[in-house]
């Protein structure tokens, strides 16, 4: 840090995000864009994924493997699902595991085609942040044509999501997919199919965010119904009005918090993690931290920042890991200590990590 300049006037200053392993460097001519498809300016930013430069070692040798694999992913294997459900040619191989379209089977316990296409918007927006560290052309055409593609399968009722186990699941990944194609890769179809994906998933979405708990009350076809996440919708749908300028994504994000029986009781100091799906309401804290990015909510900046105490002092092993068995338990009962001898799942998996670097950040 430069001398002169204390730690309250860096992060004022730059609105930082935790760049330890990272380095300024020339700001490449193919990044000028990344930095003006924004409609509606926000007190704090992170830094643009064009301003940073991994050093050689672990880290970058992993982006670059993981930057090689999706860009050699075989895009009708991606597209496959969504142009099967549009009765299109549907070339290629089944991708395989959740991503098929059928051979789900709760009774035998078979995960296989549980929630169809479920990961491409996730595959999207890796793509679009590697374009944006890069400038390769290659990935940015890639992106184009998975866009132009998906784009291509979606009809105005999003007939996809008919019977969808987790509609709000798999959204959420599409939208977060779509702005990122957007903002990095500067792609010309990717917002106004967003636009037109939103207006067609609230059919398949309840009136509001529910919990778990709320889910299991109503009428459901079977338990795995009752699995979806519309409570980590706010935070994509609060940049797609950042990106956009559009009140359609602002008022639906405020729609979806999940204030009453989440970040009500938070920001109020209360310990309402125990026995929740541990992933999706860490993640929960990036919708409430955009909350108050984009509209200044006080409330739900405290229910973050208790959250995320709640997490770390009573939830986490030394390493970081939190969650046994992806579910969160009850402080003070020695639950977390016994977890170690009862079960290896100690969530310490990619999108845990995901979720809790999010809120980091």
């Amino acid at each position: 840090m430069a001398s002169g300049m204390d730690r309250r006037t860096f992060l004022k200053t730059t609105s930082a995000t935790a760049a330890g392993a990272y380095a300024v460097r020339a700001f490449p001519a193919w990044a000028n864009a990344e930095k003006s498809l924004v409609a509606v300016a926000t007190p704090l930013t992170t830094f643009a994924y064009s301003d940073i430069q991994l050093h050689e070692g672990p880290m970058k040798r992993q982006f670059d493997e993981n930057h090689a694999r999706f860009l050699n992913l075989d895009e009708d294997r991606m597209l496959k699902v969504f142009r099967q459900v549009a009765g299109l040619p549907a070339p290629g191989e089944d991708m395989g595991g959740w991503y098929d379209l059928t051979g789900f089977s709760l009774e035998k316990n078979d995960f296989h085609g549980f929630i169809a296409g479920h990961s491409f918007g996730q595959y999207v927006s890796g793509l679009a942040r590697a374009y944006a560290v890069t400038g390769s052309e290659p990935t940015r055409a890639k992106i184009n044509r998975l866009v132009k593609g998906y784009g291509e399968t979606l009809d105005p009722k999003a007939k996809f999501f008919v019977d969808y186990r987790l509609p709000a699941y798999t959204y959420d990944k599409l939208s977060c997919g779509l702005i990122d194609a957007h903002e990095y890769a500067h792609d010309p179809l990717a917002m106004d199919i967003h636009e037109k994906l939103t207006r067609a998933i609230v059919a398949y979405l309840p009136e509001k965010a529910l919990s778990r708990a709320e889910q299991r009350s109503r009428p459901h076809k079977d338990t795995a119904y009752t699995w979806d996440e519309t409570y980590t919708l706010p935070e994509n749908l609060f940049l797609a009005y950042q990106r956009s300028g559009k009140s359609l994504y602002r008022d639906m994000a405020k729609k979806y918090l999940e204030d009453d029986t989440y970040f009500d009781p938070l920001a109020e100091g209360n310990n309402v993690l125990p026995f929740e799906h541990a992933y999706s309401h860490v993640n929960a804290f990036s919708s409430a931290m955009q909350a108050y990015i984009t509209l200044g909510s006080e409330k739900h900046l405290r229910a973050a920042k208790n959250g995320f105490d709640m997490l770390v002092k009573t939830q986490s092993f030394a390493t970081g890991g939190w969650g046994p068995n992806e579910a969160f338990g009850e402080p003070g009962t020695g639950q977390l200590g016994n977890s170690l001898t009862q079960t290896h799942a100690s969530f310490e998996t990619p999108c845990g990590a995901y979720g809790h670097f999010k809120i980091t950040r």
